[in-house]
């Protein structure tokens, strides 16, 4: 029964990062052309989770993409809230974009920049509901265990 739950919440936050995604490659004020542009604060909803979400980044400082991304997958399903503390959704969360990037940028090539294939993934994911390459779920699996 434990195993359907953990089953249950790994696929709903699945499907809530697959959102932030979408959320992350868009911004209010301009299309960022890297994941370090457009700095601004941490949502004031949001700071008291900062040292979970933001792996050292100033919180007055946090990139439009980090912020877009962190803002949809902590803002998702009520499910998923039931299931995991705000503590905990919050280091999921951070853990995932922080290795999200990390494993775009050292799998980015000379024809292939880490944020193309992030914006990539963001128009692949809308065109196919949210799904996903076993690459980028098993990152946030892992994460989602860490919590």
């Amino acid at each position: 029964m434990k195993t359907d739950n953990v089953r249950q919440m790994k696929r709903s936050l699945l499907l809530i990062l697959a959102a932030a995604l979408l959320l992350g490659a868009c911004g209010s004020s301009g299309k960022p052309e890297t994941f370090y542009e457009q700095t601004g604060p941490l949502p004031e909803y949001l700071q008291e989770f900062q040292t979970e979400l933001l792996d050292g980044v100033n919180p007055s400082q946090v990139p439009l993409v980090q912020r877009n991304f962190l803002e949809g997958c902590m803002g998702g399903q009520k499910e998923i809230f039931a299931q995991l503390s705000g503590a905990a959704l919050a280091r999921a969360c951070g853990c995932s974009y922080t290795e999200l990037i990390k494993y775009l940028e050292a799998n980015a090539t000379e024809d292939q920049s880490a944020f193309d294939t992030f914006k990539k993934i963001n128009k692949t994911s809308k065109e196919e509901d949210g799904v996903l390459g076993q690459n980028y779920k098993s990152i946030f699996e892992e994460c989602l265990a860490g919590a």
